[in-house]
């Protein structure tokens, strides 16, 4: 635990120091490979090998610790043991990469997949990819994709790999046993099944879809993250009692993860005894009691209104720029009262994902990192911050539709 977390110490020092941003012509040190060595990156708390260097290579140095030298690798970087690498003064080899940026397109090896220093069978190995690991390209040249690697040229045979279909984001709201016997239900396309929710978490489990909080997806989407590829973000929106009632103990046996986004005019104390027939919100006792399944970030502290002689108006829409940030800055304070920390409440869900320019302005200046929408699509390096597109799962949506959503393959029907 203790070398864990002197790694993470080391990764959040290059993050805050920059390392990993620096142009590629600035570095001036170059780490020298004896033998094919694995590298890592931290994921989800976790040691990943993300790939392995290559006997023989050397490769431009973007920082070290202690124990580890840290090179250009993926979405961001990896690090490998000082034991199996020596820093050498210049570069030794002819394909450094000085002025070419990778695109928004990424990749996601189906096996492991060499890194080659020319675009055909019979290129020199100089990095190996693992299995499922998202890799971002500089650009496609017939069957081969251009990459970066240690800050150098190199080249990924397409067959190894399947175009990047994006990050789903799945938005969930209230869920019951038998939503068709209760009234307020009844016909409510927000209302979906307990045993559809639960077919669906098994399947995320059972092929291998690994749940990641908005803070993972937000370090991606900053290049400053490596991520496996059958990845999910899961949210809740308005805080139903349902989701705890329900989702939380399946989502623990399944050892996934969620975001709720809490509407703060609703939340209390503590929820009211469990009523089906009614549409209950947690409280602060109960965000409190769940934290190792969801995160709790903000739908607004009183805007998930609509105006009342007008109501196709969402309040979001209409309210000036100071009132939205007001209670943008307001609900942060309020909602973070669970825990003392609303600094942490930093994500954002639109009321019924509608917004206008005057709302995203306000909710950057109020502090919000990413905001999410109810459009329907996944999430792409590149991708507007505060206007991320979700995959919404209603009670029309059968498993082929799921499987869709998540795939990023899913038509309207």
């Amino acid at each position: 635990m203790k070398r864990r977390g002197k790694l993470l110490a080391a990764l959040a020092a290059c993050l805050f120091l920059g390392i990993g941003e620096k142009a590629s012509g600035a570095e001036l040190s170059f780490v020298s490979i004896a033998k094919n060595t694995p590298i890592f990156d931290m994921i989800d708390g976790k040691q990943v090998q993300i790939g392995t260097l290559s006997a023989g290579q050397s490769y431009s140095l973007r920082g070290e610790d202690s124990t580890h030298y840290f090179v250009k690798f993926g979405n961001y970087m990896g690090f490998f043991s000082k034991s199996m690498g020596k820093k050498v003064p210049k570069a030794t080899y002819k394909n450094m990469n000085t002025r070419l940026q990778n695109t928004n397109t990424a990749v996601i090896t189906k096996s492991t997949a060499a890194i080659v220093d020319m675009p055909t069978v019979k290129g020199k190995t100089v990095a190996v990819v693992n299995t499922n690991i998202r890799y971002p390209i500089i650009s496609k040249e017939k069957d081969w994709y251009k990459v970066d690697v240690g800050n150098r040229i190199g080249y990924i045979a397409s067959n190894k790999t399947v175009e990047d279909a994006g990050i789903p984001i799945l938005m969930y709201h209230h869920m019951l046993e038998d939503p068709e016997n209760i009234e307020a239900a009844k016909g409510n396309s927000m209302v979906i099944k307990v045993s559809a929710f639960e077919e669906q978490m098994k399947y995320l489990k059972t092929q291998g879809w690994r749940t990641i909080s908005m803070e993972e997806l937000e370090q991606y989407m900053l290049r400053k993250k490596n991520l496996t590829g059958k990845v999910a973000v899961l949210t809740f929106d308005d805080g139903l009692t349902s989701s705890l009632k329900y989702a939380y103990p399946i989502m623990k046996m399944n050892g996934q993860k969620a975001t709720q986004f809490i509407i703060g005019g609703k939340t209390r104390g503590f929820a009211p005894e469990w009523d089906e027939t009614q549409f209950q919100y947690v409280g602060f006792r109960e965000m409190a009691e769940t934290t190792d399944i969801f995160d709790y970030q903000h739908h607004t502290l009183g805007l998930h209104l609509r105006e009342a002689k007008k109501p196709m108006n969402p309040l979001m829409t209409v309210k000036s720029f100071e009132e939205i940030k007001k209670d943008l800055i307001e609900g942060k304070m309020y909602i973070g009262q669970f825990d003392n920390h609303p600094e942490r409440i930093k994500y954002l869900a639109y009321p019924f994902g509608q917004r206008n320019e005057t709302s995203i302005r306000a909710a950057k200046a109020a502090g919000i990192h990413m905001a999410v929408t109810t459009e329907t699509g996944n999430v792409r390096l590149g991708d507007d911050f505060l206007q991320l597109k979700r995959q919404g799962v209603a009670p029309r949506h059968n498993m082929t539709d799921f499987i869709n959503k998540l795939n990023g393959t899913y038509k309207e029907h």
